[in-house]
């Protein structure tokens, strides 16, 4: 007996499906797994910007130097000055920009505010920019000599605000970072969670104000719990944007000013993707950056699984 007519008239289109399939699966091995494999590859290796492409070069040929790579940078005193200006850094951003992001949606939301479609639509000009132009305008803004921010900051701190220039300070500029990172993420963080308190059935608020819930109670005790899983959802996002930064100190003042630690000299405020850039394109040494990126893979790995397991499932239960 031969095989049944309609199984035989799905294989064809099946084959095809395949065939057509193969173009993109080539693609994304080309731009993806093979990107991923070949820096797997680097840091085991000592590449550089001469022997990559002369790996016969006489005074140092490319070859496998197993965790050479990796012993370095567990003794590089300016990976650790990194990692903990990074961590500091998501310390302060994250709850800045959900502070802002948080009570600029509890405000909307409000009926008394008039003219909310006009004001919203203003507050999200930061994410309808492009971020560089807008790390650019900051820049400006905190000029030492003629920035208005720079002026502003320097009259708060009671003297000369310095986070950009060839004179900087390295907590001024650590405060820039913070400041405009919150400018570029608050519109995120405003849109989603006013999604969340718009979701709450109107029923739930108005029994709580026959009830005599004032408008703090109300607030704390039946709309925080209600949007609660969705502010974690966006600090998981914002904290790994914060983790990942790299655009804003580059930009501003390329993790500058130079510090001495340790009896090194080191960029003070070079957060963790702008210490590896660093590495690759200033000292060019191309093996051990692409070590310390596996290593920034591995801790936002950690950071992602311990939020989701501490806060999600926890949350769930």
């Amino acid at each position: 007996m031969g095989k049944p007519k309609g199984k035989e008239e799905l294989l064809f289109p099946a084959k095809i499906a395949l065939l057509l399939a193969v173009p993109s699966l080539l693609l994304f091995i080309f731009f993806n797994i093979w990107p991923i494999a070949f820096s797997v590859y680097l840091a085991f290796t000592n590449a550089n910007k001469i022997n990559m492409y002369r790996p016969d070069y006489p005074a140092r040929p490319l070859q496998f130097v197993g965790l050479s790579n990796f012993i370095q940078l567990f003794n590089d005193p300016a990976f650790y000055y990194s990692l903990l200006k990074t961590l500091l850094f998501l310390a302060t951003s994250v709850p800045l920009k959900m502070l802002v992001g948080v009570g600029l949606a509890f405000l909307f939301s409000s009926p008394l505010i008039y003219g909310k479609r006009i004001m919203r639509g203003l507050l999200l000009t930061p994410w309808a920019l492009p971020a560089i132009l807008s790390v650019m305008i900051w820049r400006g803004a905190l000029d030492p000599r003629y920035g208005p921010m720079t002026q502003f900051f320097s009259l708060i701190v009671g003297r000369p605000f310095q986070a950009v220039g060839t004179i900087m300070n390295e907590w001024d500029a650590f405060l820039a970072y913070n400041i405009i990172e919150m400018w570029l993420a608050y519109p995120f963080v405003m849109t989603v969670v006013g999604g969340a308190i718009s979701g709450i059935p109107k029923e739930i608020i108005e029994a709580s104000i026959v009830d005599g819930a004032d408008v703090f109670s109300r607030t704390t005790k039946i709309v925080l719990p209600l949007i609660m899983r969705t502010v974690a959802f966006v600090a998981v996002l914002t904290s790994g944007a914060s983790l990942q930064a790299f655009l804003i100190p580059f930009v501003l003042n390329d993790g500058g000013p130079m510090i001495k630690f340790m009896g090194k000299l080191i960029f003070s405020n070079d957060l963790l993707l702008l210490y590896g850039y660093h590495r690759f394109m200033r000292d060019h040494e191309w093996g051990y950056a692409a070590a310390f990126y596996l290593i920034v893979v591995l801790i936002l790995s950690i950071y992602v699984y311990i939020w989701f397991r501490f806060v999600f499932q926890r949350g769930g239960k």
